[in-house]
């Protein structure tokens, strides 16, 4: 007897369902999957006990005749491909086959399908990887399935579930994505019988907007960028809607939902000069490409992929994103002002008696008796009111900052619109204000070089090495040379003049990682200059902007208001803090108690 023996069918099974189906969420994905290759219009789930008890997913696609759905519960049995050469033009969510007989080998499974013009549907049913039973049923279009008590032949499996609730909130958030990526297919899901959404067939802005929420609508913009045959679609959320984590960041690649950190880095580069270092933005990036230029067969749950040419994919990417924030102009985000106007209701709930709202222009003010000093507070500063007249005028898409009332506590100016107030961070607005300002000086100019009397020493990594071997020539672009060595060593010779008080050491190893992950062409933007180079001129913005603390006179407020409008990007400084917040004469009348 030999030692090498061919595993059991039903063991295999056991062991593909290890890969594929992780939790209950992994079998949910893995049905919906099923039912939009089968070209459902309309999926409709069940679970309950965050689907250990019973999962149910419900379509009105192809169906399948008996002799099929028996097919259907065999090891990589699939209609998705044929050959070897299909699996390098990969269209469909599922394509191995692996699906349907892991589930079914660790649960008790129940499959009721049928084909719109056949007479008689079929019902099969699976108990923990036994033998398919097989039995004619009522007809019906599409397919049901029924997974029950899902590991029950697999204790080890169990153990490792986590609470039902965490478990319920996987697939619910499994259901979302895959909702995102099919905008065009009607989606519902039922926890425990109450809906948790239903959505019907919508355009991709529509899906994407009700999936992300009214605040990520409100405050995003639509991009959309074809580089090299590679069409990138972004949702991009302006720089101060941002979040403390990658989790808000969805990836789309030809319908299906990936993770890849290589694209979420080049996101994070594209917001790179307007954010937060340790805040990450909030998007729904969606990639089109030929299949043929990606690999999907890379992961059992289909989530990781392998692209022929990654730095055009992560170039697309980030001209999309930059694209975007171009647009995104002067907007700043009401995520500042909705979490103060929170905390000031949560701190101060209105009385229940309501005062009469506050005359706009045009309305007649009410007669109220004349204050006296007794029942007037003392007045800390004297503030004349700007006229109808004095208002700023600004064009229709303009920016309006509006007209400087005073400076608060020497670091933020209070200003009066038409429609409301602004509070002006003074030291974020000018540090911004600044690092455009050198930026026009370098792309003006082009990069000045510094050479350094005396090389500086750079350690680097064996790929690292491997790379400059072919690519230092093109850091002269950015005002760097290196000479390379031989023990993973390279000497740094010139770097930018504009940052000859920086450590030469930081600039380069970051310029040379940036450029890895992009390419230097890339990296160097339309302007042809280094982003990098340019998030260094931000630091020194930083440091010659005006500082909290410094009185500034009613005309150099007005200066900077004035200023601010003309700058582009101006809604946060360099480090991604908001410049200034709005708040409009409704939110005034909330704050008080005048309006609900």
């Amino acid at each position: 007897m030999g030692v090498i023996h061919v595993l059991p069918a039903k063991v295999a099974n056991q062991i593909a369902a290890g890969e594929v189906v992780e939790r209950p969420a992994s079998a949910v994905k893995e049905l919906v999957e099923n039912s939009i290759d089968a070209g459902a219009k309309r999926v409709l789930v069940r679970i309950e006990r965050g689907g250990k008890k019973r999962i149910e997913v419900e379509d009105d696609g192809c169906g399948m005749s008996a002799e099929d759905a028996q097919l259907a519960l065999k090891r990589h049995a699939t209609s998705k491909i044929a050959t070897s050469e299909d699996l390098a033009h990969i269209a469909s969510h599922g394509f191995r086959g692996e699906a349907l007989p892991s589930i079914a080998s660790v649960s008790r499974f129940h499959m009721h399908t049928g084909q719109q013009e056949s007479d008689e549907g079929t019902e099969v049913w699976v108990e923990g990887g036994g033998a398919a039973i097989v039995r004619p049923a009522p007809p019906r279009r599409g397919t049901r399935i029924e997974v029950r008590d899902l590991f029950l032949n697999t204790p080890a499996r169990l153990r490792f579930m986590r609470t039902e609730r965490t478990e319920e909130a996987a697939v619910v958030e499994t259901m979302r994505m895959l909702a995102l990526a099919n905008p065009a297919v009607s989606m519902a899901l039922f926890v425990e019988g109450r809906a948790r959404f239903d959505l019907p067939a919508q355009t991709e802005t529509e899906r994407v907007h009700a999936i992300m929420g009214r605040a990520f609508a409100d405050d995003s913009v639509e991009q959309t960028t074809e580089y090299e045959g590679i069409v990138v679609h972004g949702w991009l959320a302006l720089p101060t809607f941002h979040h403390r984590d990658a989790s808000r960041i969805v990836l789309l690649l030809n319908g299906r939902v990936i993770r890849d950190r290589a694209l979420l880095a080049a996101i994070r580069a594209g917001y790179r000069d307007v954010m937060f270092h340790d805040r990450y933005p909030v998007a729904v990036v969606r990639l089109e490409m030929d299949p043929a230029m990606v690999d999907v067969n890379v992961h059992p749950a289909k989530r990781e992929v392998r692209f022929r040419a990654p730095r055009q994919v992560r170039a697309a990417v980030v001209a999309c994103v930059r694209a975007a924030i171009e647009r995104m102009g002067q907007r700043v985000s009401r995520q500042p002002t909705a979490q103060a106007m929170r905390r000031a209701m949560a701190a101060n709930p209105p009385s229940v008696s309501r005062p009469s709202p506050v005359p706009r222009s045009g309305q007649p003010a009410q007669r109220t008796r004349p204050a006296t000093s007794t029942d007037m507070p003392r007045l800390l500063f004297s503030v004349t009111e700007p006229t109808r007249s004095t208002y700023h005028v600004t064009d229709e898409t303009g920016l309006d900052l509006g007209e400087p009332l005073a400076q608060i506590h020497r670091c933020y100016i209070l200003s009066q619109t038409r429609d409301g107030i602004i509070l002006v961070d003074q030291h974020a607005a000018h540090e911004r204000m600044t690092y455009e300002r050198l930026k026009r000086q370098l792309q003006g100019a082009g990069i000045a070089v510094q050479a350094l009397l005396t090389p500086e020493p750079l350690q680097v990594s064996a790929s690292v090495a491997a790379w400059l071997e072919q690519h230092a020539g093109e850091l002269r672009r950015f005002g760097v040379e290196l000479a390379i060595d031989d023990q993973e060593r390279c000497w740094i010779r010139s770097i930018p003049a504009l940052l000859a008080d920086e450590s030469p050491q930081a600039l380069v190893g970051e310029l040379i990682d940036a450029c890895m992950l992009l390419g230097s062409a890339a990296e160097a933007g339309v302007s042809g200059q280094a982003r990098i180079v340019e998030r260094w001129l931000g630091n020194r913005a930083c440091k010659c902007s005006i500082k909290s603390g410094r009185k500034l006179s009613s005309e150099e407020q007005r200066q900077l208001l004035r200023e601010m409008e003309r700058t582009p990007n101006i809604a946060q400084c360099n480090h991604g803090r908001p410049t200034y917040i709005r708040l409009s004469l409704d939110d005034l009348d909330r704050l008080f108690g005048r309006r609900d």
